[in-house]
Formats: C-alpha cells, sequence, structure tokens
C-alpha cells in the first residue's frame, strides 16, 4: 500500500463505500477524486420521486456511502474529514501514522438486509442500549408487543395501503425490479427477483406476477408474519429537515447497521410510515417525538443470505 498513489487508494476506499444500502438498490451517486479529497455527489438520474420525493432517502443513503468511505479510511492509514457545500460531500484524507483502523470495517462487505421473517428470539436489552449508545438522540427503540410497537405495525400496515394502491408507486417499484440473471448482470442494481423470493422469468411475465402480487392485503399479510417475528422496532430521527439532518443521519444508520450485523444480528426496512407524510406526523405525535422520524428498521436474528444485492462497477460511479 505504501507504494499507491492517493487516486488508486480513493477507488479502493469508493469500493467500500458504494457498499451502503440505498432506496430500491438505486446507488444514487459519484464519486470524484480531486487531490486528496474524494467528492460525493447525488446522481438525481436515480432518484425516486414518488416514494421519496424530498430526496430524504437519497441523501440518507449517500450518508451510509460517506461513513463505509471513513471506516474505511481508517484501514488503510487515513484520518478524514468532511463538509458539504454547494450539493456535494467534500471528504479530506490525511495520512497519519496515529490512525487507529475501525473495528466496523470488517462488516462493510458483509452487511445485508435480511429478507422475510427473524427467528422470533429476544435481543437482551443490554444488547439494545449498546445499539443505542451509537446516537441516543437519533435512535429509539421499542420492544415488540409494546403499545408503541403495536401502534407501529399498524402505521406499517397503513402505510402498504396507501403504497399498494397507488398507481405511481407501483410503477416506479417495478422499474426498478431485476426479474432475472441477465437483467441483473445489465443493471447491476434495482431489487434482484431472487432477494425478494420471486422465481427467474422474463421481465414481460414477472411484471405480471409482481403486479398481481402488489396489493395491499398481501403486503400486510407477509408484514404481519415479520412483524411478528421481530424482537423489537428502531426509528431514527432527524432533528431539522435539510440536507445536512439527512447526510448525518445516514451516518449514524451505516454505523448502526454494520454494528447490528457484527454483532450476530439481523435488521430489515419497513420505511412505509416514514414516507407518508400524513403517517410520519402521526408517529411524531403518538410516540411523542421531537425530532422528525426518518428510517424505520425492524430487528431480530436471522441468517446468512443466500445471495446478495448487486453492485454497480467501482468505475462506473467515478466521474472525472
Amino acid at each position: 500500500m505504501e507504494n499507491l498513489t492517493f487516486f488508486e487508494i480513493a477507488k479502493i476506499l469508493i469500493s467500500f463505500a458504494i457498499c451502503a444500502p440505498s432506496g430500491h438498490n438505486s446507488q444514487p451517486w459519484k464519486f470524484q477524486v480531486v487531490g486528496n479529497t474524494i467528492v460525493i455527489s447525488p446522481d438525481f438520474s436515480k432518484r425516486l420521486p414518488v416514494v421519496d420525493s424530498s430526496d430524504k432517502e437519497l441523501f440518507i443513503s449517500l450518508g451510509c456511502a460517506l461513513e463505509n468511505l471513513q471506516i474505511a479510511a481508517t484501514n488503510y492509514g487515513y484520518l478524514s474529514d468532511y463538509d458539504y457545500t454547494d450539493g456535494k460531500i467534500v471528504v479530506t484524507f490525511t495520512k497519519s501514522d496515529s490512525c487507529v483502523a475501525d473495528t466496523l470495517f470488517a462488516h462493510i462487505k458483509t452487511r445485508h438486509t435480511h429478507r422475510g421473517s427473524f427467528t422470533g428470539a429476544k435481543i437482551p436489552q443490554e444488547q439494545i442500549e449498546t445499539l443505542k449508545i451509537i446516537d441516543n438522540k437519533s435512535i429509539v427503540t421499542f420492544a415488540s408487543g409494546t403499545t408503541e410497537a403495536n401502534f407501529l405495525c399498524r402505521e406499517i400496515a397503513d402505510g402498504n395501503v396507501i403504497q399498494m394502491s397507488d398507481t405511481a408507486f407501483k410503477r416506479e417499484l417495478l422499474s426498478w425490479m431485476r426479474f432475472n440473471k441477465k437483467h441483473i448482470e445489465q443493471t447491476q442494481n434495482g431489487l434482484c427477483y431472487n432477494v425478494l423470493g420471486f422465481p427467474a422469468t422474463p421481465k414481460f411475465m414477472g411484471k405480471k406476477i409482481v403486479k398481481t402480487c402488489l396489493k395491499p392485503d398481501s403486503q400486510n399479510k407477509t408484514d404481519d408474519k415479520v412483524n411478528a417475528s421481530a424482537s423489537h422496532f428502531c426509528l431514527l430521527c432527524t432533528d431539522g429537515k435539510s440536507e445536512k439532518d439527512y447526510i448525518a443521519l445516514g451516518k449514524t444508520l451505516e454505523r448502526l447497521l454494520l454494528t447490528v450485523c457484527g454483532s450476530g444480528l439481523a435488521y430489515n426496512f419497513s420505511n412505509q410510515p416514514c414516507e407518508i407524510p400524513a403517517l410520519t406526523e402521526k408517529l411524531r405525535s403518538e410516540l411523542n417525538i421531537a425530532g422528525h422520524p426518518s428510517i424505520l428498521l425492524r430487528l431480530g436474528y436471522g441468517g446468512e443470505p443466500k445471495s446478495r444485492a448487486p453492485r454497480e462497477s467501482v468505475e462506473s460511479v467515478m466521474v472525472e
């Protein structure tokens, strides 16, 4: 590593940054290496105007990628700092002999969203408290079976009714689904058939099958089962609604997800109540939360995935 230029190191760091989660696995980011900095820019060609009309989840995803980038840098002996200006995240790196590698680095490429139900086992409360220490202000947890958790389950169901009854939402979701291996190879992004539990099919047939399944009742039946098997629900909130707030929350979210996976736990997203403004305000009121609910997770225990979501190449996300 001593003989590598910073540009070569930067490409390695970016390979870890792009392992971050994003809405519909859209991977809405671009990277540019300038001197000893890496600039992260939003790729608005991959925005989700229906489910994420304010670009909240897009900028949270950029924050997740930023956190991976900075964690990876420590493994290669670089300290880093970032600033957000003019719609771009500028990360400055400094080589340092005193840099200590972040232990979360080991989990960047193995982190994954658990699909389907959890085992039903309960996470010890002391372990939940350890997760909250990552950011006590932003992270709020509720044990399954409590009044608050039951309320969240109802809001997830209400969110499904709203979204699955929306033609534009279903059209957008279908546009990000990948129905067979050739389709995946062509895009290297999106929601893969095998990850979602569908068989490989030609695109025209897959769309017909999914359209049949995208109904509130069927989605609620699936979510009821997953909700019942979860140990805890975890709500992540921001103080404000600015892009900077969302980037900061993305950094917190990624540290939380890496810690969860590194601790032998599992998670999945259930963001419906955070994607519909009326339901989000209801969460604030009913749960007496001062901040703005932005991400909702379910936590529990689950196995390793049979396959992982694809990633675009480093070269394809880099710009000159």
